[in-house]
């Protein structure tokens, strides 16, 4: 439970099977958010329906289940929880199944634009945190 004036910290899944996905979560970390990171797309399933997230980021391949099904599957159970499709492909742009993402950005090493996305997501957001079942 929230203290007065005490805020509550943002907390974003990262699913992204690369090392790439621990510098960026650092830099969300650096932000102010609390990131969890796993590399294993059912993981991150049981995860989302165990511990909800206020934002997930997925990287289009990931062990277990496409990135492109994961975000279907989040989208499907918790239509409220924004999800970013952030991967090394630019043709994830043009997947009609990654258009369900929130935003679908392509990696690169300036992250701002994944950290102007995460900022305006949130803030869109802002409501108790979501319920819902992955199947």
């Amino acid at each position: 439970m929230k203290k007065k004036g005490e805020t509550l910290m943002r907390r974003i899944l990262v699913a992204d099977r690369e090392e790439s996905g621990r510098l960026y979560a650092d830099e969300l970390v650096k932000e102010g958010y609390h990131v969890r990171c796993l590399s294993d797309g059912f993981v991150a399933v049981r995860e989302i329906v165990t511990n909800p997230p206020d934002l997930v980021i997925v990287d289009g391949i990931l062990p277990g289940i496409s990135g492109t099904d994961l975000v279907m599957m989040i989208k499907l159970s918790h239509p409220g929880l924004p999800v970013i499709m952030y991967t090394d492909c630019q043709l994830y742009k043009d997947n009609y199944m990654a258009w369900s993402a929130d935003r679908c950005l392509v990696k690169s090493d300036d992250r701002s634009q994944l950290i102007s996305s995460v900022r305006r997501l949130l803030a869109r957001s802002e409501r108790p945190r979501f319920a819902g079942t992955l199947q």
